[in-house]
Order: C-alpha cells, then sequence, then structure tokens
C-alpha cells in the first residue's frame, strides 16, 4: 500500500472563500399605461347584448331575448359613451373599445327595436282583420 510520507495530508488542499457577489440594483418596471375600464365594458356588453338580442326575430324565443338583450345594450351605449370621452383625457387609451360598445350596442338595439315594432304591428293587424275576435 502506498500511503503519504509522515507530515503531508491525504486531503485535497482547500480552495480560499469565494468573493462575495457585487451588489446589483433591483430593477425598475416602467408604470403600466392607464386603462379604460368604461370602454371594456362597453365593448363587453355590446356583444353581450348582441349574442342575446340576435335572437330576438326568432317568434317565442325572441321575445326573452328581446328583453334580456335590451338592457346591456343599453347600458354599452351609455358607457360607450362616457368610455370614448374619457379615451379622449386618457389620450386614446380604449377609444377602439367604446367605438365597438357604441356600435354593437346601438345595432342589437335597432334590431330589437324594429323587430318589436314588426311583431306589433302584425299582431295588430292580425287581430283587427280577423272577424273571430268579435
Amino acid at each position: 500500500m502506498n500511503y503519504p510520507p509522515p507530515g503531508q495530508s491525504q486531503e485535497p488542499p482547500q480552495q480560499p472563500y469565494a468573493q462575495p457577489a457585487p451588489y446589483i440594483a433591483p430593477l425598475m418596471y416602467a408604470p403600466a399605461p392607464p386603462s379604460n375600464g368604461l370602454a371594456i365594458t362597453s365593448m363587453i356588453l355590446g356583444i353581450v347584448g348582441l349574442v342575446i338580442g340576435i335572437w330576438s326575430p326568432i317568434p317565442v324565443i325572441g321575445l326573452f331575448s328581446a328583453f334580456f338583450g335590451f338592457l346591456p345594450a343599453a347600458v354599452a351605449v351609455i358607457l360607450g359613451h362616457i368610455g370614448l370621452s374619457r379615451s379622449r383625457q386618457l389620450n386614446g387609451t380604449g377609444h377602439g373599445q367604446a367605438i365597438a360598445g357604441l356600435v354593437t350596442g346601438y345595432v342589437t338595439l335597432a334590431v330589437i327595436l324594429v323587430v318589436t315594432a314588426f311583431w306589433v304591428i302584425a299582431v295588430a293587424a292580425t287581430s283587427v282583420s280577423d272577424p273571430s275576435n268579435y
């Protein structure tokens, strides 16, 4: 067997302690740009109103869809106008979303009002021309 000579150890020499890592300043993030919550809400409610209100020409389902589609569409129009004025204050932030809410809200309201007027006229014309109602 091979033993080391006396006075020498078998352990390898130790390395000196590592230097501490240099100080790195924490990263600073740019603040998030302001958002226009009313424009976003207007767009979402306009889409919801359009999805619900588009079914209003169907005879039975149309009564419920016209009733439940009117409220989100009306709120979308109101919030769209407010969001549009706020987008001017925020340098155009949310302008497209406010326009989308206005367009979908007005289209839904127009569809619901035209279909409702059609059904009112159709029912009135049917009841006047039907002699069995007398």
